[in-house]
């Protein structure tokens, strides 16, 4: 049976299976599509100041430096543009995805005073210039969405995600945005949400075992597209679509992280059991997932995309539905604890698993170490750790690192340490060396930069908001 967090769930123990948190839209009287801007008054000025945040800071604030100088200069040679808003050069994802990305990092810093300016060896523009071009990223972003503008990007395979990304920044942005940008910011985030209404859930495997999408779990897919639902509710608590929205949302998160004994689990997680919620399986018991035909620990990673419910709704002073932490523990302790003997294969059900755990086999992480074991290899490199080190600060943040034997605050430090060590290299503050398209590079996904940018905009998040007091759970049904 899926372990739901009793810390988390007596939280809400005062609110009844029907009842919304304190200051929600009853969605039985929604009508409205005005966005509710987060109240910034409502949180504390100061920071966390242990070591962990302080080297999390650093983190964040390298990829701000890259971001609006090399990149925005030279890697996209934005500033070489004059219009109002920029041309991305396409509507795929190498346009429109790394500038999402990097609006999050830049967002984060901005709005909680996290961004800083540099020194004469480290430069960065001012503050005032920051922002300009963080707002035209965002407002650009949202102009060239199809809700906007005709044979815009959208309504794509991964363009939630893209949007969710762009739509939070917006959203921390709001005060800064004009009111024509608003309403871009606005109408992106409520095209890419209502494509779910209707939306039939995929799964990796049937509730008979069949494998639906053999090597290629739907876990991230799920869990990405739940997050412009998550956008949508916390911006939007009076829509007319809120509980339609918030259904699916829930629906989508929990399918993301369920396992083949979830069909017949009668955990009720938001109103229902989750073998309600299910009609299949994206991750294996052990907690593991399967894409790109390999145990790949990167697309474990999917129960952080669910967590950032908890980033949004905390930003709008609401609890977060308990759906977004479901399964998580195991997922995580798949990645602590979980033990890999070298020369064996104990997913071979899936026809297209053909890999043995590579030697010398043991966890994902390693103790007292940044080092990560793939046990099938990892075609996206060896190097990244940015990942790690966010599923690390949300494991403490949001608590789902009870099952594991070593909890996030271990692991965090040396994880992150990896990342910053690798930023320290350049004076520009970019983290990979040599070229992404090298089979052998440390990172060879084009976007490599822009990704650990909202990492660390997540994962910083995640740790103000921890320090603010402001993260609550509910099991409510909507």
């Amino acid at each position: 049976m899926n372990r739901i967090r009793t810390a988390a769930v007596a939280l809400v123990t005062a609110f009844s299976a029907l009842a919304l948190p304190a200051g929600a839209a009853t969605p039985a009287f929604a009508a409205s599509t005005a966005v509710t801007p987060i109240n910034m008054a409502s949180f504390t000025t100061t920071h966390p100041n242990d070591g962990d945040s302080v080297r999390l800071r650093a983190i964040l604030r390298n990829t701000n430096r890259y971001a609006l100088t090399t990149w925005y200069d030279t890697v996209k040679n934005y500033d070489a543009q004059s219009g109002a808003y920029l041309d991305f050069g396409g509507t795929g994802e190498n346009n429109i995805r790394p500038s999402a990305a990097e609006t999050v990092g830049l967002a984060v810093s901005l709005k909680l005073g996290v961004y800083q300016t540099g020194n004469n060896s480290n430069p960065s523009p001012t503050t005032a210039d920051a922002k300009a071009k963080t707002i035209r990223l965002i407002s650009s972003l949202a102009e060239r969405h199809l809700a906007n503008t005709a044979g815009g990007w959208g309504n794509g395979w991964q363009t939630a995600h893209w949007a969710a990304m762009a739509g939070l920044a917006g959203w921390l942005m709001w005060d800064d945005l004009s009111t024509t940008d608003r309403e871009l910011v606005r109408k992106m985030v409520e095209s890419e949400a209502n494509r779910f209404n209707n939306y039939t859930v995929p799964y990796y495997r049937t509730a008979t075992g069949t494998f639906v999408t053999p090597g290629d779990t739907k876990a991230e897919e799920n869990a990405w597209n739940a997050q412009i639902l998550q956008v949508a509710t916390a911006m939007m608590p009076d829509h007319a679509n809120y509980a339609t929205w918030m259904r699916k949302s829930i629906e989508l998160e929990v399918s993301a992280s369920a396992r083949p004994q979830d069909l017949t689990n009668s955990t009720v997680v938001n109103g229902k059991a989750v073998s309600s919620w299910i009609k299949g399986s994206n991750v294996n018991s052990d907690g593991t997932v399967v894409n790109h035909s390999i145990v790949h620990p990167d697309y474990m990673e999917s129960i952080a995309f669910n967590a950032t419910s908890g980033l949004t709704y905390s930003l709008a002073r609401k609890a977060t539905p308990q759906a977004a932490l479901f399964n998580a523990d195991v997922v995580y302790d798949g990645l602590v604890d979980l033990n890999f003997t070298a020369g064996q294969n104990p997913y071979s059900a899936d026809p297209t698993m053909t890999h043995t755990n590579a030697t010398p086999g043991g966890t994902i992480y390693k103790t007292g170490s940044s080092d990560v074991y793939y046990p099938n290899g990892n075609d996206w490199g060896l190097q990244r750790r940015m990942q790690f080190a966010t599923l690390d600060v949300f494991a403490d943040a949001f608590g789902f690192d009870d099952l594991a034997s070593r909890k996030g605050a271990y692991w965090e430090g040396y994880h992150e340490q990896k990342v910053l060590d690798m930023q320290n290299r350049y004076t520009d503050g970019h983290t990979y060396a040599g070229n992404y398209n090298d089979a052998n590079s440390e990172d060879t996904y084009a976007g490599r930069e822009e990704w650990v940018a909202h990492h660390a905009g997540w994962a910083y998040l995640a740790r103000w908001l921890k320090f603010q007091g402001a993260i609550t759970m509910t099991n409510q049904a909507y």
